[in-house]
């Protein structure tokens, strides 16, 4: 009888303890296949075709596939390099503007069925499939809807052949994770031998509707990369810089791939909180630098610092990182672009080995009902699944860290639980000194994923504060980690003098040497400015004096120093703001004005003649695209007057993703002391032309000496 009331005493005790809801979800949230791709957060899209051989980001569609001839293409190396780097998934570009198909296409002769490559009769798409699967990655596949090599390109004719071309690729490959389409569109191209310009209206023509309803039709857990989504959103720059504020949620309605507006650019990357779908951002950038997405002889990886810091201004700001391999001309990824990967997965690890949260107390200002379903430490359990969760109406909570000991560290890693929403709009870490808390660094949004760096601080406490204007807060995971010290790569400038230096690091020594291919042997502990009177090639790396540890070597050529330089005339004219082309800064530029129209030009005055091998040209670096120079031509004289035939002419493919320097060397040396930059056309077509920096290079000027 005991027995039975005490029963009854607990049913009772039972029955007045209530069970707490969930939190209902926030605004859009992600699809499994969206949630799927931001826990991949890092993979490549595959570089890889005719452009390898001749050495071109944008072909003309005119290339003989005949030199498509790799002696040891492996795309087992390619996937195994990818997985051992920590990599997902990757995405082959199948094929890219010139038209090439890596697959044989059965609506074109112009793919790998027309090379000598396994007689015609190989297939780089499929055997990347089943290496993919081999090394457990997933698979992805971009297809240019710009075709430089079709005859009907422009017409409806071509529409319904690029809509074959993508029913097969979504249909005879397997399961496809990311379909990548960008907005490029009409220009000069080969278009079957018509050797033309041709223009597209870029918001109609491809039909973008159609393209995504047969990739949702055939890969219904394919996420779509674009402009637009609908999937993913491109983050508005091949940088490798995601937004601070990074929103998941954005509007898109009215909006095409390549639409080129500046404004809603700018929004790619920060979303917009109020945005009515999920659709995150994705950064893609490449491992070669200078940056190059195809292989270019001399181009070398990324160092270990920099690719760091690509990690963190990508998957520390929420977006997943896209980071471009470059097939080399065997048909493999180079060892040193191997190696520069396993680096880069070993620092990763080395940074967030040990979170120093998880033996520490937590202990939150609220957590929904009260129950352990939704405490503090749901933080810290290291499952995805589970998280923190404040009571509805609660928009600002704080979460105390009680490390019992004093602790050093130097990152902070939040996460939200995004299957019900991005939430937080701001968030503050402070660290107790002396009794008082102290403001450490703060941050917007948080979203699937958040890192900080910040500079070591020693405390045994925190206190993080978030705030949202959602109903209420969650948190999935909770990272405090102590990063150890990574050299920074050596920074070297060369004034307009020809004064090569280093900036000085505390600790840090750095090696030079000078030329194209030094030795060990040849390099110098550098311990002052260096003269380079006709610039050049040189080789650095730093080391920490205490460890030892080296950073990668750093290639950097300089043009001629400019002391002697005076710009002749712009558009036929004098005008004192045109030495802003050769001020040696690159923050200041010229601007030609649109009244004077195409073609534009600056003439420079080197003071001397010289024997010159190429320029290079700098746009400007204000983040306006207006004025940036596409098509372009170079002439060289000795008396500047007679100009005779370009040294160089053609068109500074993708400059409007990618502004950066552009160095072009000539087909052969020439005399000269005057050299004439012309800009064809710009990017934007707005009349304009910008010079930030212009440079020469002289034969020879790799084998000057200290």
């Amino acid at each position: 009888m005991k027995i039975n009331h005490l029963l009854i005493v607990l049913l009772l005790l039972s029955a007045c303890v209530q069970q707490v809801d969930p939190p209902k979800p926030y605004g859009p949230v992600p699809t499994e296949g969206q949630l799927q791709w931001h826990e991949m957060e890092y993979f490549s899209l595959v570089c890889y075709g005719l452009n390898t051989y001749t050495e071109e980001e944008w072909a003309y569609g005119d290339v003989d596939p005949q030199l498509f001839n790799p002696s040891d293409l492996d795309t087992d190396q390619w996937a195994r390099v990818a997985s051992e780097a920590g990599m997902k998934g990757l995405i082959l570009v199948a094929k890219h503007h010139d038209g090439f198909c890596l697959w044989p296409s059965k609506y074109t002769d112009y793919s790998v069925k027309a090379t000598p490559w396994k007689d015609g009769k190989g297939d780089v798409l499929d055997d990347l499939s089943k290496s993919c699967k081999k090394y457990g990655l997933k698979l992805g596949v971009y297809l240019s809807p710009w075709d430089r090599n079709h005859a009907e390109y422009g017409r409806p004719e071509y529409v319904h052949y690029f809509y074959r071309q993508l029913e097969e690729l979504m249909t005879e490959y397997g399961e496809i994770f990311e379909f990548w389409i960008d907005g490029a569109n009409g220009g000069t191209g080969y278009y079957g031998g018509a050797n033309e310009l041709r223009n597209i209206d870029r918001r109609t023509y491809y039909g973008y509707d159609s393209i995504f309803s047969i990739v949702q039709k055939h890969q219904p857990n394919a996420v779509i990369f674009s402009d637009v989504g609908p999937g993913v959103r491109w983050v508005g720059n091949e940088a490798g810089i995601g937004s601070e504020t990074n929103w998941n949620t954005i509007s898109t309605a009215g909006k095409f791939p390549g639409e080129g507006n500046q404004e809603y650019t700018k929004k790619l990357g920060t979303g917009d909180p109020d945005g009515n779908e999920w659709i995150p951002a994705e950064v893609n950038t490449t491992l070669l630098w200078p940056k190059a997405w195809y292989f270019h002889t001399g181009h070398q990886p990324r160092s270990l610092a920099n690719l760091m810091d690509l990690y963190y201004t990508s998957i520390g700001r929420g977006s997943s990182l896209d980071l471009g391999l470059a097939i080399a001309p065997t048909g493999q990824i180079r060892d040193v672009d191997a190696q520069a990967l396993l680096k880069f997965r070993e620092q990763v690890k080395r940074e967030f080995a040990v979170n120093l949260a998880k033996n520490a107390t937590l202990t939150a200002s609220d957590y929904r009902g009260g129950q352990t379903e939704f405490a503090a430490d749901r933080c810290v359990d290291e499952s995805t699944e589970s998280y923190w969760a404040t009571n509805d109406s609660i928009q600002q909570a704080t979460l105390t860290i009680d490390f019992g000991q004093e602790t050093t560290l130097n990152r902070l890693l939040l996460q939200e639980y995004i299957r019900l929403g991005q939430r937080v709009h701001t968030f503050t870490l402070e660290y107790e000194d002396d009794g008082k808390y102290k403001p450490l660094t703060q941050g917007t949004t948080i979203g699937y994923k958040r890192i900080l760096r910040f500079d070591d601080v020693t405390t045994s406490r925190l206190r993080l504060t978030l705030e949202t204007e959602a109903p209420c807060l969650t948190l999935s995971n909770l990272g405090i980690y102590c990063a150890p010290r990574l050299v920074a790569d050596p920074v070297a400038r060369f004034d307009i003098l020809g004064n090569l230096s280093f900036e000085a690091v505390e600790g840090i020594s750095v090696f030079y040497a000078l030329g194209e291919e030094p030795q060990s042997t040849d390099f110098q502990k550098y311990e002052g400015p260096v003269k380079l009177p006709l610039g050049g090639e040189v080789h650095a790396y730093a080391q920490d004096e205490a460890t030892g540890f080296k950073t990668d070597l750093m290639i950097t050529e300089f043009g001629v120093p400019k002391a002697q330089w005076n710009v002749v005339s712009v558009d036929g004219r004098k005008e004192a703001s045109s030495e802003k082309a050769i001020d040696n800064d690159p923050k200041t530029f010229w601007l030609a004005e649109s009244k004077h129209a195409h073609p534009h030009e600056i003439v420079l005055d080197l003071g001397t003649n010289l024997t010159l091998d190429g320029f290079s040209y700098l746009p400007r670096q204000d983040g306006e695209k207006a004025g940036i120079i596409y098509e372009y031509a170079c002439y060289v004289s000795t008396d500047g007057k007679s100009w005779g035939e370009p040294q160089a002419i053609g068109t500074f493919s993708n400059i409007e993703n990618n502004p950066i320097r552009r160095r072009i060397k000539f087909t052969h040396t020439v005399e000269g002391r005057f050299v004439k930059l012309v800009s064809r056309s710009d990017v934007r077509q707005t009349g304009l032309a910008s010079f930030a920096e212009v440079e020469v290079f002289v034969i020879g000027n790799k084998l000057q000496t200290k």
